[in-house]
């Protein structure tokens, strides 16, 4: 693909699942907004607790298909994989519904001492079928690089659910009310995506092509299970050493902080992805895109990070009200892990793309067990769930240095490359932080405080970037 047309492709795609996160981030923020007031924090630590056993179970349960299907070539072989796969993963979900009603859901319940997570992981599981179901067509989507679609569906199934979750909060349903929203949520996207992609499955099953994949399949399936657990260790520890209270709280900080990073983190995934695996033989093309990526990601994380950082207590207490207080110190700190983890680009990506996934794999094994792991044990048993926020960002740390070293390897980046990538937006940050520090020293009411702060100090980040931002107006009105 000429590099105009990829480059059209990619901005698109771009435009496309941003759309899809302002879309989406906006609606669960509001219904976040009203099922905190409506709900106690120890709903939502149940609830975590749940989605930690759905989620491992998720992420194993592809097999890696979803990675290596993308990554493959189109050739005459391709309909027989996808439908190859498509039987394999409906027999996968259909039997881990199965163990979940059996043994899964008790054995969840008994780890966490919370008897009242069996039915909600009975329920869940539809989740987790509907979820696995829906694997091969977005495949389809997203090789044709159809993100449009995608977004359509994934904010239709946000918002059906979002209204479901609402009502059943209102009529007094507590913790059923959010395992309403998952569920309600995948089963419209799986409709959906069924309906769309128009692709009908062959009556084949070929062993030997499933079994083609697995040298790609086991280590991006190793990958994914070792991301879900560094990435899910904070919660696992409170939940197993503290409380479904504190975890609710702690649920909060992360989802205010972190989301943001972990949308744009997945847009960026969605889209460079195939873009990598289509360019794996161009190392220059795809350093451009990476450093495009990471510029990208820190001018629009940066002052949502700086906006909690600074006005963490009267974001939280105007929002959410007195009883979720105890998530401004942790979200302050979570936010400063959001920027870490914002400077590094996408290079898991990269390493998917070129073919390398077995280097992610290491990275993540050594990162997970050997720095994540006691440093969120040891933070939460001596600091609490601030303990846990400072291990978070110590671990983000080191492993964006490690992934960018084999960034310097691989496709031959710079640390100058980098730091010129990265300066406009530190600077910003840093200018808007000063600010808002300044005008909290007047001492002004709740809600005049985080206007002024948050308009003053927008304003002042935004005129670093006015090139950025018209650039960006012309681009999505072209694609």
């Amino acid at each position: 693909m000429a590099l105009a047309g990829m480059r059209g492709k990619v901005l698109s795609g771009i435009k496309w699942n941003t759309i899809s996160v302002v879309a989406t981030k906006s609606t669960d923020f509001l219904v976040m907004l009203i099922l905190a007031r409506l709900l106690v924090p120890e709903a939502y630590g149940i609830v975590g607790m749940a989605m930690l056993v759905v989620g491992i179970l998720e992420v194993v349960s592809d097999m890696g298909l979803y990675n290596a299907l993308i990554q493959k070539k189109e050739d005459e072989l391709t309909e027989v994989r996808y439908s190859s796969a498509l039987w394999f993963l409906l027999v996968v979900s259909l039997l881990l519904v199965l163990c979940f009603f059996l043994f899964i859901s008790p054995a969840g319940a008994a780890f966490y001492n919370e008897p009242r997570l069996v039915p909600i992981l009975n329920a869940l599981s539809i989740y987790l079928f509907f979820n696995i179901s829906s694997i091969i067509p977005r495949v389809i989507l997203t090789r044709k690089l159809n993100f449009k679609s995608l977004v359509t569906i994934t904010f239709l199934g946000t918002a059906i659910s979002s209204v479901a979750a609402v009502v059943m909060a209102l009529l007094g349903f507590g913790v059923w009310s959010l395992v309403t929203k998952y569920i309600a949520g995948s089963g419209v996207i799986l409709v959906s995506y069924w309906v769309k992609v128009g692709w009908s499955p062959k009556f084949v099953f070929r062993k030997d092509v499933l079994l083609d994949m697995a040298g790609y399949s086991v280590y991006t399936q190793l990958n994914n299970v070792l991301h879900f657990l560094r990435k899910n260790l904070d919660y696992l520890i409170i939940g197993k050493l503290v409380s479904s209270h504190l975890l609710g709280i702690y649920t909060l900080a992360f989802m205010l902080s972190l989301t943001l990073k972990s949308q744009l983190y997945s847009i960026f995934n969605k889209v460079f992805f195939p873009v990598y695996s289509k360019l794996q033989d161009d190392p220059e093309k795809i350093k451009m895109y990476y450093l495009q990526t990471m510029r990208m990601t820190a001018i629009i994380t940066f002052p949502i990070s700086v906006l909690f950082i600074g006005l963490a207590e009267e974001i939280v207490l105007f929002f959410f009200g007195a009883k979720w207080l105890e998530a401004a110190s942790p979200l302050r700190i979570l936010s400063v892990a959001a920027m870490i983890f914002a400077i590094s680009g996408t290079p898991a990506e990269v390493l998917k793309g070129i073919g390398k996934p077995s280097v992610s794999f290491y990275l993540n094994t050594i990162n997970t067990f050997v720095i994540a792991l006691p440093l969120i044990y040891f933070g939460q048993k001596y600091f609490g769930i601030d303990g846990v926020a400072y291990a978070v960002c110590i671990h983000y740390t080191t492993s964006r240095i490690a992934f960018h070293y084999f960034m310097k390897k691989y496709i031959h980046i710079t640390d100058l490359e980098v730091m010129y990538a990265l300066k406009d937006p530190a600077l910003a940050a840093l200018v808007m932080l000063v600010i808002i520090y300044l005008i909290t020293l007047v001492g002004m009411a709740v809600l005049v405080e985080l206007l002024v702060a948050g308009i003053i100090g927008g304003l002042v980040y935004l005129m670093f970037f006015l090139d950025d931002l018209k650039q960006g107006i012309k681009l999505i009105k072209k694609y």
